[in-house]
C-alpha cells in the first residue's frame, strides 16, 4: 500500500499531504477561508477523508464571484452554496460554523444550512471541546483571545504575542487535531489554482 501522500496526489492537485494527516482521521477540527467554487471538489474529498468532527468555515463562501463588488451575481451564489454544503454534508450541520464575510449573503446561508452555527462578524463558540473566536478578518476576532483565534479574509499574519493561536484560512487549509493529536496544527497549502479563481493574492482584502 502506497503512503498517504500518493493516496491523496490523485485528487487534490497541488496539495502537499503530510502522511502524519492520517492520525486526525475522525478526530480533528477543518477550518477554511475565502474558498472559491473551482475549490469544492477537493474540499469534499478532504473532508471525505478526514472525516472533521467539526468545520469552520470563515467566510467569503463563494469567493470567485465577488459579491460586494457585483452584486447582480446573487443568484449564482445562491446556487454555488448548494455545491459547497455537498461538499461538506459528512460533517453533522450543527457541527458546521460560519463566519459571514463581505461577499456573502446572510439570509442565503441561512435558508441553505438553518441547522449550522452563523455568524455575523465576529464571535466565539466552544466546539469539538475546544474554545474559538471566529472573525472573517483578524479585526473582527473577539478579545481576550481565545485557544484558537480562526479567522480569513486577507493575508495579515497573525499577531506576535497576546496569547492564543492564531490561524489564517486564506494563507492554508488548518487542521486541529482533537484526542491524541491535541494541540497539533497541521496547515495544509491550498492548490495553486485556488489563489488564481480568488484573482488576487488578497493584499487588500477584497
Amino acid at each position: 500500500m502506497g503512503s498517504l501522500k500518493q493516496l491523496l496526489s490523485g485528487f487534490l492537485p497541488g496539495m502537499s499531504i503530510p502522511d502524519r494527516l492520517e492520525e486526525f482521521r475522525g478526530r480533528c477540527l477543518l477550518h477554511v477561508s475565502d474558498t472559491p467554487a473551482t475549490f469544492y471538489g477537493d474540499l469534499k474529498r478532504l473532508v471525505n477523508f478526514l472525516n472533521p468532527s467539526c468545520l469552520v468555515h470563515t467566510g467569503d463562501l463563494v469567493d470567485d464571484l465577488k459579491l460586494a463588488i457585483r452584486p447582480g451575481s446573487a443568484l449564482l451564489f445562491r446556487k454555488r452554496l448548494v455545491s459547497l454544503f455537498r461538499a461538506i454534508e459528512t460533517v453533522p450541520i450543527e457541527n458546521v460554523a460560519i463566519v459571514c464575510g463581505n461577499h456573502d449573503i446572510p439570509e442565503a446561508i441561512r435558508m441553505a444550512a438553518p441547522e449550522c452555527m452563523l455568524f455575523e462578524g465576529g464571535g466565539r463558540v466552544r466546539m469539538c471541546g475546544i474554545n474559538l473566536a471566529l472573525g472573517h478578518s483578524i479585526d473582527e476576532l473577539t478579545l481576550p483571545p481565545a485557544d484558537y483565534n480562526l479567522y480569513g479574509h486577507d493575508v495579515t499574519p497573525p499577531p506576535v504575542c497576546g496569547g492564543g493561536i492564531f490561524l489564517n484560512g486564506v494563507l492554508g487549509i488548518n487542521v486541529i487535531g482533537l484526542d491524541r493529536g491535541a494541540g497539533v496544527v497541521e496547515t495544509l497549502p491550498y492548490p495553486a489554482y485556488v489563489d488564481e479563481a480568488r484573482r488576487c493574492i488578497r493584499k487588500m482584502g477584497l
